[in-house]
């Protein structure tokens, strides 16, 4: 290896040991390294000046590396870790942890982590827990100190995760329970939660009592916008030129939909039509072996179809959502495992609150929930998001693996939603409409998210623009632009980066002769990073 070489690969190396130590909480969940469980950590002032100076330093050695001299899979990790510092050197300059209280959320991530792992190994999420129980009080009391003036928003967005945060820090002492014989009684058990459970409303009486940032201080603006779509999606398009794309895709798919629809009767919309057939539908078998069964039989298709490999060794559990997790995950969730964990198993988790219905009709109504369930698999298990990451965590290149752009996983479980389509592989008459109803959304998804980053809409008129294009109630167009706000440029990145698989796809399949399989393995082998960065340095 040349100096350059070697150089290159001990900055990256100092960088990310240092970040995991520093943030316990991204080493336990992300990388899913034993050295963080049961830590917090910190969250203030000296700890957010500290990781700055780190990415101020690691930039200025990013500086004096010289590209020419780095292979191509290096390259692709330069971009990546300067994509990852700009990012957050952008945040920490307009002062984003001093606008937004999120401390609630990262507390109540890491002890809902660790529930989930408690169904595997019960004794050491049990002391995890009760460690962080522990330690909660102090570090939300020291969050607290860094918020300034918070954005509203945000604000309302921590209220309604606070409120939420009885549920989960039930499920917390229900998991305890079992073990307060030893650990010193369900009377001590019962405190540490109701210490918790105080520190939140503390943490949120505090916030609530401070000056409110300016309406819209969650939006960075064009420039950083422009930034983020060059450094974050890999893209070169201007906003300009993204907003002509959206519109014209909404056009398209909006066409596409229409005819889809109208093999179902003249005038039926898609609303109407996916309705009408989840009320007809009535599974023949528990949920949970539907959901099994399916998974399972959707894999082996894609196998017959030689459209993807499968890593040796992944392993996907599909389990029901114990008691304690029924009221904190949706009807059906996947939860992959960390950069670095020793059992590299997934899990595919099903609520099915049917179980604890009593009347026959009420039982129904509560599987309908879940109709749709073969789009489900194919974008949560295989070749959805298990499989792309199951792959992406055995790269080759360690740090590879603690990258994570939308713009590849959002774009590649659309694709894989395409390819049920095209390869038929579900023959569901309604399924059609449903991808392109879904696929409308994200379009217009790009619009929302594009205006409201710089400014042009407001909080109140991006959730119309759902409620108008999109038929979401105002309840939910709420909830997806919450996220939104927090989250630029992402919100885009699902149809984009679907568009750059199809993109690639014209150019390697269709243009070059390649089979599906060369196709979707190629892509999948470089992790989770723009496919633009793939198609440069990664490409012969």
């Amino acid at each position: 290896m040349s100096q350059s070489k070697g150089a290159f690969e001990g900055l990256l190396s100092r960088y990310f040991e240092k970040l995991l130590a520093d943030d316990p909480i991204l080493a336990t969940v992300s990388a899913g390294l034993s050295s963080g469980e049961g830590k917090l950590g910190t969250m203030g002032a000296r700890f957010q000046n500290k990781r700055e100076r780190e990415r101020q330093l690691t930039l200025a050695a990013l500086d004096k590396q010289s590209p020419r001299e780095l292979s191509g899979e290096q390259q692709i990790d330069r971009l990546a870790l300067r994509s990852k510092l700009l990012k957050e050197c952008d945040d920490f300059a307009r002062g984003r942890h001093t606008l937004e209280p999120n401390a609630p959320e990262q507390l109540l991530g890491i002890l809902f982590h660790e529930l989930r792992r408690g169904q595997d190994h019960p004794q050491r999420a049990a002391r995890n827990l009760r460690s962080l129980l522990g330690a909660a009080p102090d570090f939300l009391a020291e969050a607290g100190e860094l918020l300034v003036r918070p954005e509203a928003v945000w604000l309302r967005v921590m209220e309604q995760t606070v409120a939420g945060a009885e549920a989960l820090l039930k499920g917390v002492a229900e998991f305890l329970g079992p073990t307060s014989a030893v650990t010193g009684g369900s009377e001590r058990i019962a405190a540490a939660v109701g210490g918790v459970m105080k520190a939140l409303q503390r943490y949120r009486d505090h916030a609530r009592g401070l000056p409110l940032a300016p309406a819209g201080s969650f939006a960075i603006g064009a420039t950083g916008l422009q930034r983020r779509v060059q450094d974050e999606l890999g893209l070169d398009y201007t906003l300009g030129q993204i907003e002509t794309l959206a519109l014209r895709e909404v056009q398209r798919i909006g066409e596409l939909l229409k005819q889809a629809c109208s093999r179902f009767g003249r005038g039926r919309s898609a609303d109407a039509i996916i309705k009408e057939a989840r009320a007809s539908w009535k599974p023949e078998r528990p949920l949970v072996e539907l959901y099994k069964a399916e998974t399972s039989r959707i894999a082996q298709a894609f196998q017959a179809a030689r459209a993807v490999s499968f890593p040796p060794g992944e392993e996907l559990q599909v389990r029901p959502v114990p008691d304690f997790l029924r009221a904190l995950i949706p009807t059906a969730a996947y939860t992959q495992p960390g950069a670095f964990a020793r059992e590299q198993v997934g899990v595919f988790w099903v609520n099915d609150l049917s179980v604890i219905k009593h009347g026959t009709a009420e039982k129904l109504a509560e599987q309908r929930q879940h109709f749709g369930i073969p789009l489900t698999c194919a974008h949560e298990a295989y070749p959805g998001h298990h499989l792309q990451f199951a792959t992406a965590n055995r790269h080759p290149r360690k740090w590879r693996r603690l990258f994570a752009h939308a713009v590849f996983y959002e774009g590649w479980t659309l694709w894989c939603e395409q390819m049920m389509v095209d390869l038929k592989i579900d023959r569901s008459p309604w399924l059609r409409v449903q991808q392109l109803h879904d696929a409308l959304w994200r379009c217009h998804r790009i619009l929302v998210d594009l205006r409201l980053q710089t400014r042009r809409y407001s909080y109140g008129q991006a959730v119309a623009h759902l409620q108008r294009h999109v038929g979401f109630t105002r309840a939910r167009a709420e909830a997806d632009v919450n996220w939104y706000t927090a989250q630029p440029g992402v919100p885009m990145s699902y149809w984009l980066g679907r568009l750059e698989n199809e993109r690639l796809y014209r150019r390697l399949v269709v243009g070059r002769r390649w089979n599906l399989k060369r196709f979707n393995d190629w892509l999948l082998s470089f992790g989770t990073v723009p496919q633009g960065w793939i198609e440069k340095y990664g490409l012969d």
